[in-house]
């Protein structure tokens, strides 16, 4: 079957190489350039690194481009498999493939649509965590779905851990669901619309902010679910100065003193930072103009003692 590939990440580069290996890809639809790194240097994506290893034609303009429709049709291309790309594709452009668009979206829909479905797993403590496999319509996530593939993290993971996780379940999944599409086997199951459904909303340096007044499990998920991007963050007291914090990892733990929140001790050589209704161990922090360090690291550098704001 004739695939146009649309992604930019470097878990959709995994899924273009899987789905390469079973289906014809004739062209990858992409974002352009940008500048990356601590360089800035101007730089391609992974997916469109991945396509010039596959000798795969490129497009990286928009999706409503008439270039890009005109390659559409010059290829004979009957189907689109959509990861992580970061763009609408408007309803003329979702008419032209006979097949249709088919779209890796990485929760069990209808849970959670929008940009950011992974932290939202990981903020709900990886309910409705898995891949769907779904039918681009005009709504947002609002396909027909074709496969859906849970996932049970055995220990809690980061967001950007269990989007590595889930890429490889994904990429087999879609390539799945392709076969189906092409086999005339697909089954296009309507989504059930469901009370109190969720949606996954970006979440920005502002809402990353970390509020120690928090129960503890909803800081120590948080935590999980900013980590790689943006980070959560606090501000920290030391001394008679303030600093801000970067936090990788908090780790539950049963220290059971009563305090104030954002209060931290050292106890048997762990950092610890009160929350609302218990402790939790500052084991991966990154201060401000510093290095990845363990919270006790940080504590024996600091000057006076540190409360969290």
């Amino acid at each position: 079957m004739r695939i146009v590939f649309a992604g930019s990440t470097f878990q959709a580069a995994e899924c273009l190489e899987e789905v390469a290996r079973k289906q014809e890809v004739r062209l990858v639809l992409t974002r352009p350039d940008a500048r990356r790194g601590r360089g800035r240097k101007e730089s391609p994506n992974p997916v469109k690194e991945k396509a010039a290893k596959l000798g795969i034609e490129v497009f990286d303009g928009g999706p409503s481009d008439p270039e890009f429709i005109e390659k559409l049709k010059s290829e004979e291309v009957e189907c689109g498999a959509v990861v992580a790309y970061g763009r609408l594709l408007s309803p003329k452009v979702l008419s032209l493939l006979g097949k249709g668009w088919y779209n890796l979206h990485f929760s069990l829909l209808p849970y959670f649509r929008g940009s950011n479905p992974v932290a939202a797993c990981v903020l709900n403590h990886y309910a409705h965590c898995g891949v769907t496999v779904f039918k681009l319509t005009e709504g947002l996530d609002e396909g027909p779905w074709v496969l859906k593939a849970p996932y049970s993290p055995s220990f809690p993971l980061t967001a950007g851990e269990l989007t590595d996780k889930l890429a490889e379940i994904g990429k087999e999944a879609l390539a799945t669901a392709l076969g189906e599409v092409e086999a005339g086997k697909a089954r296009l199951t309507p989504q059930e619309e469901e009370p109190g459904l969720k949606y996954a909303g970006k979440i920005d340096k502002d809402s990353a902010r970390i509020d120690f007044s928090n129960p503890k499990e909803e800081v120590f998920y948080k935590v999980l679910a900013c980590n790689p991007n943006p980070m959560a963050w606090a501000r920290a007291k030391t001394g008679e100065t303030s600093t801000y914090v970067k936090f990788e990892r908090l780790e539950m733990c049963g220290f059971a003193p009563s305090a104030e929140p954002g209060s931290v001790t050292c106890v048997q050589g762990k950092a610890l930072v009160r929350c609302l209704d218990g402790w939790l161990e500052l084991t991966q922090i990154t201060p401000a103009s510093k290095r990845k360090m363990s919270g006790e690291t940080w504590l024996r550098g600091v000057r006076g003692g540190v409360k969290f704001l």
